[in-house]
């Protein structure tokens, strides 16, 4: 039996297209870059984490804040890092299996769902306090949480469906959103629209979820399976679910529910974000390794999401990672894996 004894940091991706912000803007006679002009990723920061050991699961950001926080499941902990001071700043202990985790800057609030006893507890912004510990059922298998604007309402994925926690009242809205049956992993919310789409990798499906009327509607695969992470191309219809049997980026239309390109990754993909500015896909799994000119050419070919699309595969051993955002650059943050240290017992 092999155990993970310890984990040592984050690796901070960027595009360097920070570096450029830092020069004269362009004007509104200047073309917006091409393709090729576009530079690869740059790490920029590690950050080390201490004391932390296990799996990592999800992350959130603030960037007003500067702060990125991630649910350390092995640890049963939740760490707040900020990135300007590259360090820990806060732990939160004694949590049970945390999985997902939101940061609401309306409400100041943190939102961490806990597998392990189907709890979502939620923590005040500046002091990390606990507020309260919403139970959503013991067999729930709390995971991911989204943030839906319109209706000031945090969703979270469990087996089932898709529950709803009102982010003022921190009440659970009492009628869940039903789903096919399996456990919710990674999903998404239209910001235009009514539906969720949420993978079911129990049936190797996508649920769609219309959050006003409840209705269902149920999307095959047709031979990839274990399907996790997801990403939304909302503007131009495309829905970007990866699988791990075998690592597959898959896109759907999200008018049709049809296969319209499927390409290699990484394997044991756990994450996947979609970059609408640089018309990027960043799809980061476990032994990774980054795609170049082939899988540009062929997202560029295929995927037709965009004009130009382009797919990259984070080149280092990694989980799960967070974007941070601000007007001057966008992050990622990855888990780094290269360097636990493992032992046989």
């Amino acid at each position: 039996m092999k155990t993970v004894s310890a984990i040592v940091g984050l690796l901070a991706l960027v595009a360097m297209a920070f570096l450029a912000s830092c020069r004269t803007a362009p004007t509104a006679d200047t073309a917006p870059p091409t393709r090729r002009e576009l530079p690869p990723l740059q790490l920029i920061q590690r950050i080390p984490v201490p004391g932390v050991t296990g799996r990592i699961d999800h992350f959130t950001a603030y960037p007003k804040r500067r702060l990125l926080i991630f649910a350390a499941l092995g640890n049963n902990s939740l760490e707040i890092i900020n990135t300007f001071e590259g360090k820990v700043v806060h732990s939160i202990q004694g949590l049970d299996e945390p999985q997902g985790v939101l940061y609401v800057p309306e409400f100041d609030k943190i939102f961490v769902a806990n597998a392990g006893n189907g709890k979502v507890n939620v923590y005040d912004g500046k002091t990390y306090a606990l507020r309260k510990s919403i139970a959503l059922g013991e067999e729930s298998d709390t995971d991911n949480v989204r943030w839906d604007e319109a209706s000031k309402r945090v969703f979270v994925g469990i087996v089932g469906g898709i529950a709803m926690i009102d982010a003022a009242t921190e009440e659970h809205v009492e009628k869940d959103l039903k789903g096919s049956g399996g456990h919710s992993e990674s999903f998404q919310l239209e910001k235009k629209g009514s539906r969720i789409f949420v993978n079911v990798p129990d049936d190797n499906s996508v649920n769609v979820i219309d959050r006003k009327t409840g209705g269902l509607t149920k999307w095959e695969l047709n031979g990839p399976k274990a399907n996790y992470p997801m990403a939304l191309d909302e503007d131009d219809h495309r829905l970007f679910v990866v699988t791990r049997r075998p690592p597959l980026l898959v896109v759907l239309d999200t008018d049709t529910g049809k296969e319209v390109a499927r390409v290699p990754v990484g394997g044991s993909c756990d994450d996947v974000y979609f970059d609408a500015e640089r018309k990027r896909i960043y799809a980061l799994g476990h032994r990774c390794f980054l795609w170049d000119e082939l899988v540009r050419r062929r997202a560029g070919g295929r995927i037709g999401t965009r004009p130009n699309m382009e797919l990259w595969c984070a080149g280092i051993e990694c989980k799960n990672a967070g974007d941070l955002r601000s007007k001057r650059a966008r992050a990622i943050y990855v888990h780094d894996k290269e360097i636990l240290k493992t032992r046989s017992r």
